[in-house]
């Protein structure tokens, strides 16, 4: 062999040695020195590889709770449940232990042994596709544990949803979604500490709060398999679960959850089928119930359906209860004197505009236009205004802007309590805002004016407050698990570049809402348990060749020295549909009547 291809082996022996220990400096680097935190990213790869192995029964998601105003959980309820594991691979359940454990589960020993023969994962008893399951009572639970079988446990698993939970669409609900997973939280997916597929908040206080919410991480009992999936010998089933005193967070919310269930249970009794109804306390706007039709499952969630969406923040057609903007201006403006009088006919005899009343009001005052709800009195106040004029009245009162709370808090710039609330809207983009006819339809609440149920709440709380509002809370504060205060949301109050009606304007409107109960629209609202005052609305809706009525009545209660705050729509009735909005707020005022004094914190 020549020197030359001497040399050139030993360069090749040479490059294949500095090879392998290139392949052998990387695995140490991956396996050992950075096995935590490997990458720019700090990828846990022994947490990964654990994973890998492990087959785990979620119990607790590990979200916080979400707590009513007095500490009452509506979500989250722990219940006992069994959980049955297939490992052990060497035992066999005796049909004397199958008889025994179907007893005490109330069902057939063959339904129970076909169950434990299909299993692949620990699996729940009595969990269906959406979520539920089988709950033990304490006996049940303690007469399976005596038993003593080595394949199944009893564990306390949470019901994030129970069967009784009410304000579904306000609270909201959990799902998959990995790209929104990744987007918002790609650091703590790329470190091992969250999963593409955990569940995060998709509507509601689940989603605007999900930050605080999703806590440490889920808690689970698992169980160890090799890579056939073969159970590890001397690897049972185990719990694993975060280890911090702090989480999951507490969300202690304004609602009262006692007075929420009564409302839903009367919109329900009512037939309701679409609307909301929304209840604020008078001393600072903070939101007590907030209602929302239809229901839905958040364990089975369709999202092609609307039964998810909570009305109660979403923009619709107002009808009449509109005409408290116009005679705020009206009445701020001066265009209209106290004993003026307009001639009601039934009709305007131009734009084919014409009043509820087909025979007319005769002669009203502006006051007494307000309490009769007449079409034609406001059309021609309405030609006194202009529409720059309008749009500032409603701004002051906080009808054409998304009204709940926003704010900087610890963690974040910008904040919103309210998911998906939606703005109100005097015109559209296309309509011309000079044109007397759209400025007439405009003034009482038709064409393209649209109010959320929760903006006309807070319209009265405005007014009962001279003019100057709230930013409506709907939570309060955060807490950490020992009761200690993490984040607290103050109470704020809603400003308007363009400023506040005046105090005198705010109590001339709330003495004719009073009007409106005792000798207008609203006289079936006499009987109440409080003496009552608000305004009410017809707005018509075109839904293809169909004409559908949003029934719509806003106020408060009780007159001598009020507490609360109403809004209710009933949306998309029909024409000839008797009216459920004016026995809906008769009925809720009624509940808050009898709940006693609101315990505004």
């Amino acid at each position: 062999m020549s020197p030359v291809q001497k040399r050139r082996i030993f360069i090749a022996l040479l490059l294949l040695m500095l090879v392998f220990a290139g392949i052998a400096g990387k695995l140490f680097w991956i396996q050992i020195a950075t096995a935590e935190s490997y990458s720019s990213r700090d990828i846990n790869l022994v947490k990964n590889s654990v994973i890998q192995r492990q087959r785990a029964l979620v119990l607790q998601s590990g979200r916080g709770q979400i707590l009513d105003r007095h500490g009452k959980p509506m979500t989250g309820k722990m219940a006992k449940a069994l959980v049955a594991f297939p490992i052990h691979s060497d035992y066999q359940m005796s049909r004397q232990d199958a008889d025994r454990l179907a007893r005490i589960l109330q069902t057939s020993s063959e339904r129970w042994l076909t169950f434990l023969q299909n299993l692949k994962e620990p699996q729940v008893w009595g969990a269906g596709e959406s979520g539920a399951f089988a709950q033990l009572s304490d006996s049940q639970a303690g007469q399976i544990e005596a038993l003593g079988l080595p394949n199944i446990k009893v564990v306390d698993m949470e019901d994030r949803y129970p069967a009784e939970m009410t304000a579904r669409q306000l609270i909201g609900f959990i799902g998959q979604n990995p790209e929104r997973v990744q987007e918002l939280y790609g650091t703590d997916v790329a470190k091992g500490k969250m999963a593409l597929t955990t569940k995060i908040g998709g509507s509601g206080l689940e989603k605007s709060f999900d930050t605080w919410l999703r806590g440490l991480g889920e808690t689970s009992i698992s169980y160890f398999t090799d890579a056939g999936k073969r159970p590890l010998a001397g690897l049972d089933a185990r719990l694993i679960a975060p280890n911090n005193a702090y989480y999951p967070v507490k969300l202690v919310t304004t609602l009262d959850m006692d007075i929420e269930a009564k409302i839903e249970a009367l919109m329900d009794k009512l037939g309701i089928k679409e609307g909301a109804a929304v209840v604020q306390d008078a001393e600072h706007g903070d939101v007590i119930a907030m209602a929302s039709r239809p229901n839905f499952d958040q364990s089975d969630v369709r999202l092609s359906s609307n039964n998810w969406i909570n009305y109660a923040v979403k923009a619709t057609a107002p009808g009449s209860i509109f005409k408290t903007v116009v005679a705020a201006a009206a009445l701020d403006e001066k265009v209209v004197s106290p004993t003026e009088t307009f001639n009601c006919e039934g009709a305007l005899g131009k734009y084919g505009f014409t009043c509820w009343l087909k025979g007319g009001h005769g002669p009203l005052t502006l006051e007494q236009g307000f309490a009769e709800s007449c079409n034609i009195v406001f059309a021609n106040v309405m030609k006194r205004l202009t529409a720059p004029q309008l749009e500032r009245y409603a701004n002051k009162l906080g009808v054409l802007n998304d009204v709940g709370w926003t704010g900087k808090t610890d963690t974040m710039e910008a904040f919103r309590q309210f998911d998906s609330e939606e703005p109100g809207q005097l015109f559209a983009s296309h309509t011309p805002h000079d044109d007397e006819g759209v400025l007439m339809q405009t003034a009482i609440g038709q064409r393209d004016v649209r109010m959320t149920p929760l903006a006309a709440s807070n319209l009265i709380v405005t007014l009962l407050h001279d003019g100057k509002g709230f930013e409506p809370r709907v939570v309060q504060e955060i807490q950490y698990q020992t009761g200690r205060e993490m984040e607290k949301f103050p109470v704020k109050k809603l400003t308007s570049p363009d400023g506040v009606i005046t105090a005198a304007t705010s109590r001339t409107l709330l003495d004719w809402m009073r009007e409106v109960v005792t000798d207008g629209t609203g006289q079936s609202l006499k009987g109440a348990t409080w003496n009552l005052a608000g305004k009410s609305g017809t707005a018509q809706l075109q839904s293809g060749k169909q004409e559908k009525i949003n029934q719509w009545f806003i106020g408060y209660g009780p007159v001598e020295a009020p507490k609360y705050a109403v809004s209710v729509v009933v949306k998309n009735t029909g024409p000839a549909d008797k009216n459920q909005s004016m026995p809906l707020f008769k009925g809720i005022m009624d509940i808050l009547a009898a709940s006693g004094t609101s315990d505004s914190r």
